[in-house]
């Protein structure tokens, strides 16, 4: 489930509702947009319902840290998943809740500014250590499984940190959203004063939408992550604080009523197991088919989709579209109207080359064992669109003819 987030807008003070995946920001009353840039995770604070007699500078708050997204892992002669949205503490203190429940869902946070008074907890739970948390629940799933661990990876996550606040009265610590007692005050106290205020760089700041190509104005949805300038027909990714153009294309229809669905496209490179070109992919994944010599002519490349899916979709989509990639004319620099939102970053693209390659194999039990010790080199990476017809309830691509439930492309944007 999504956070719902309460925010100023950064041109006019306005206030505004977000929600967690969301980057492109427009105000309903200045109507102006800007891109939000986080300076590592972002951190939120629930509301509070302190008694208007204790004091906003003798308020605190305790870090818990919510992950969110899909684990892939590999296992015996399996290929598993699972979606993962869990909220520990962010510190080791036995007064305070292990976790924060359905809070953070059931109620609007806040973003952590200046404004905040009060004394904010140090983390002393590293993310990778919940990280790991979230894998052991992969293992608990998979006890029936008496087999080792061949890979695990991370797709489409998200880490953020949501604080609790408290208090003390009367020498007791209470939880100052449900105003219940904890714990006696004296540990509690202890915690504050190792606690420290507000730092700067918690707070995100926003890029003008301008094209730093034309400077037209650059478009896109409330979750995108690339947006694109159809004056100058160029695409912009952020990276460090700046927007930067990345190579893509679109493979454009005759026909105009086409949607295009943004992939991936990564060409790598392996000397593990002698996978170096098309024909190589395959001969590992033991695919039915009669190796032609344009096959071993094409490099190796994979194509990934640029958008969130279930992990069984996602799975299913970067294999067939992998596997028919021959099909698939070149594309040219040409913006087009309906274009799906890019939400899936490249390095989690990156990242999921192992899992397609997996998924792809038809004798798991003979390629799985391979995994440790395959590594990919990504050598080139473009972004590019595919036209997709519409057949009611679901999008059929035009050269391939793979197909995707407009339901499933929709709950995707929820992940």
């Amino acid at each position: 489930m999504d956070l719902t987030i309460h925010q100023n807008c950064p041109s006019c003070g306005a206030p505004i509702e977000l929600h967690e995946a969301d980057r492109l920001i427009r105000c309903p009353y200045c109507e102006v947009k800007n891109f939000m840039v986080s300076r590592g995770v972002l951190r939120f604070v629930l509301p509070d319902r302190a008694p208007e007699n204790i004091e906003r500078s003798e308020m605190f708050y305790a870090p818990y840290l919510r992950f969110k997204g899909n684990i892939y892992y590999c296992k015996g002669k399996h290929q598993k998943y699972k979606v993962v949205d869990t909220t520990q503490q962010g510190m080791n203190a036995r007064a305070l809740p292990p976790s924060l429940g359905l809070r953070p869902q059931a109620m609007p946070v806040s973003l952590v500014t200046e404004e905040i008074q009060g004394t904010f907890l140090r983390q002393t739970v590293k993310a990778k250590t919940l990280l790991e948390r979230a894998a052991l629940l992969t293992v608990i799933d998979s006890e029936k499984i008496k087999a080792p661990f061949y890979h695990r990876a991370y797709i489409g996550e998200s880490l953020s940190c949501i604080y609790l606040p408290l208090y003390i009265k009367d020498e007791i610590l209470y939880d100052a959203v449900t105003n219940k007692p904890l714990a006696s005050g004296g540990s509690a106290e202890n915690m504050r004063k190792s606690g420290s205020g507000y730092h700067p760089t918690w707070t995100p700041h926003f890029l003008a939408t301008l094209c730093p190509q034309c400077g037209d104005a650059l478009t896109g949805e409330h979750d995108s992550l690339i947006l694109s300038c159809h004056n100058c027909h160029s695409s912009w990714a952020e990276q460090q604080g700046k927007f930067h153009s990345i190579d893509w294309s679109c493979v454009v229809s005759a026909e105009t009523s086409m949607y295009y669905l943004p992939f991936w496209k990564i060409r790598v490179r392996s000397t593990a197991f002698g996978l170096e070109t098309f024909a190589d992919f395959l001969r590992i994944t033991n695919q039915p088919l009669v190796i032609q010599e344009k096959h071993t002519e094409m490099d190796l490349v994979f194509w990934v989709p640029s958008f969130k899916l279930r992990p069984s979709t996602f799975l299913r989509m970067g294999k067939n579209i992998t596997l028919r990639q021959a099909k698939i004319p070149d594309g040219e620099p040409k913006m087009v109207q309906r274009m799906h939102p890019v939400t899936l970053q490249r390095k989690e693209a990156i990242q999921s080359l192992k899992s397609i390659l997996a998924g792809a194999a038809l004798n798991k039990k003979k390629l799985l064992p391979l995994l440790p010790d395959l590594s990919f080199q990504p050598m080139s990476t473009e972004l590019i669109y595919l036209p997709f017809s519409d057949k009611g309830h679901d999008f059929v691509q035009e050269q391939t003819g793979i197909s995707l439930a407009k339901s499933v492309l929709h709950f995707g944007r929820k992940l």
